[in-house]
C-alpha cells in the first residue's frame, strides 16, 4: 500500500494541466516505471495511478534516490520517469551529476512547478516558486521543455523521444 497524500496538502486539480492528459501522455510514451516521492506536487497523477494506472511505482523517501533508481532501470534497459517538485530536482542535482550522467542514463524526468506567480502577497508566502529550475537547467546544459498547459502535454512526448538517443535525462518542467 501506498502512502495517499492527507486532503488539502496538494491542489486536488490543476487549472493549466490535466493529470489525465499527463498520464495518457505517459503511457503512449512507453513508461514502464514511474520513481516518485510521496511528498510530489504529483501525487494525485500518482493516486490515480495506484488504482488504475499500467505503471510500476516506486516510491522513494530521497529525490536523489529517485534519480539513481531510474538511472539503473535505464542502464537495466527499461523505461523509467522521475516525477518530483522544483525544490526535489535541486535535491538530487549531485545525483544527476555524479549517476546519470556517469553512466549516460536517459530518462524522463518531469518536475512539477506551480504557476509563475509576479503578485508581492503570493510571493512572501512563497519566494521561491520554482523560478530557479529553468536557470539550473541551462546552467547545466540539461535538455528541457516546459508545459505549461494541456496542449502543450505532447511535448513530453518529444522529451521522451529524446531520451532515446541521449546520454542524459531529458527534463520536463509542469507548471501545474
Amino acid at each position: 500500500m501506498y502512502y495517499r497524500t492527507p486532503e488539502g496538502h496538494v491542489p486536488q486539480t490543476s487549472t493549466a494541466i490535466s493529470y489525465r492528459a499527463v498520464e495518457d501522455t505517459l503511457k503512449a510514451c512507453g513508461i514502464e516505471y514511474l520513481v516518485f516521492l510521496p511528498e510530489s506536487p504529483l501525487e494525485l497523477l500518482v493516486d490515480d495511478l495506484i488504482d488504475q494506472g499500467p505503471f510500476k511505482l516506486i516510491p522513494v523517501g530521497r529525490e536523489s534516490l529517485g534519480v539513481s533508481i531510474c538511472a539503473g532501470l535505464t542502464y537495466g534497459g527499461k523505461k523509467a520517469a522521475w516525477l518530483g517538485s522544483f525544490k526535489g530536482f535541486y535535491n538530487c542535482l549531485d545525483t544527476y551529476l555524479g549517476v546519470a550522467r556517469k553512466v549516460e542514463a536517459s530518462f524522463l524526468m518531469l518536475i512539477s512547478e506551480g504557476k509563475r506567480v509576479t503578485d508581492p502577497q503570493a510571493l512572501a508566502l512563497d519566494a521561491e516558486r520554482g523560478k530557479h529550475s529553468e536557470p539550473l537547467l541551462k546552467a547545466l546544459d540539461i535538455p528541457y521543455y516546459e508545459v505549461n498547459s494541456t496542449d502543450e502535454v505532447w511535448k513530453i512526448q518529444q522529451a521522451a523521444r529524446d531520451t532515446a538517443t541521449a546520454i542524459e535525462p531529458v527534463a520536463v518542467i509542469l507548471r501545474w
